[in-house]
């Protein structure tokens, strides 16, 4: 596959054109034109790039290379893009595109593993909603819950139920989401699913007498770029890799 042509397909499936985000989304780094494999990874990080220059062609990311303020090629930073030129890897970041999608996003996906659907947008950021409201047909107890997101991320979680004992309705941001927190209370939902915990909401939710869970910045959102990398391994037939390198938060 070509280059040009994949990339234009992701920019129109991923709708980047339509999100303002502190990420430049889309092709952050050119490489080679011809695209036999493709790789997925939480974060551009060294480690992530390294295992990529092996056999991958296009490597897509959910914290990518650049962001709103420039930043000198130089050191740590240096390396990392040197490396892509130097492998011939292009490196694709969607940050805010893949956090909202509605069949690939981080936080459709997790709500669908975790038996929930999705029913709605949640999470105004950016002038853009970027998680979901998802339900199941018949309430589950705080401890079915912790089990199916124990399961389903693969790690422990950090629990603060301080509310229903019943829950049917959630909403679910991935990453650093605790600042939609007060949103969430609004919005009536039994639960709240984010990635990073927040010392400052704690007395918040706990005074609100409202569930929240932190299933860990990172395992929250490695959802959504293997979500992607199989949705592209099923439409153009690329093999994918997914690059896993955990930081623990």
């Amino acid at each position: 596959m070509q280059l040009k042509e994949l990339t234009t397909y992701l920019d129109t499936y991923l709708q980047i054109a339509e999100f303002a985000d502190n990420s430049q989304n889309g092709l952050q780094v050119q490489g080679r034109e011809e695209i036999h494999r493709i790789g997925a990874a939480v974060d551009a990080c060294q480690e992530s790039i390294d295992a990529a220059a092996a056999n991958i062609d296009f490597l897509i990311v959910h914290h990518g290379l650049f962001w709103e303020k420039p930043e000198k090629l130089v050191g740590p930073h240096y390396q990392r893009v040197k490396k892509l030129i130097e492998s011939g890897v292009n490196l694709y970041g969607a940050h805010l595109p893949l956090d909202a999608h509605a069949e690939v996003g981080n936080n459709a996906v997790l709500a669908r593993r975790l038996g929930f659907a999705p029913t709605a947008g949640f999470g105004k950021h950016h002038g853009r909603e970027i998680g979901c409201i998802a339900e199941t047909a018949a309430p589950i107890s705080p401890a079915e819950f912790l089990r199916r997101l124990r399961e389903a991320l693969g790690n422990e979680v950090r629990a603060d139920f301080f509310g229903t004992n019943s829950i049917q309705r959630l909403a679910l941001v991935s990453g650093g989401g605790a600042f939609l927190l007060p949103h969430a209370i609004a919005a009536g939902v039994d639960a709240f699913i984010t990635g990073e915990p927040s010392h400052s909401r704690y007395h918040f939710c706990k005074e609100h007498r409202f569930n929240v869970v932190y299933g860990g910045h990172y395992a929250t959102e490695t959802f959504g770029v293997i979500a992607l990398a199989q949705h592209l391994a099923a439409k153009f037939n690329l093999p994918y890799e997914f690059l896993d390198f955990p930081t623990g938060l």
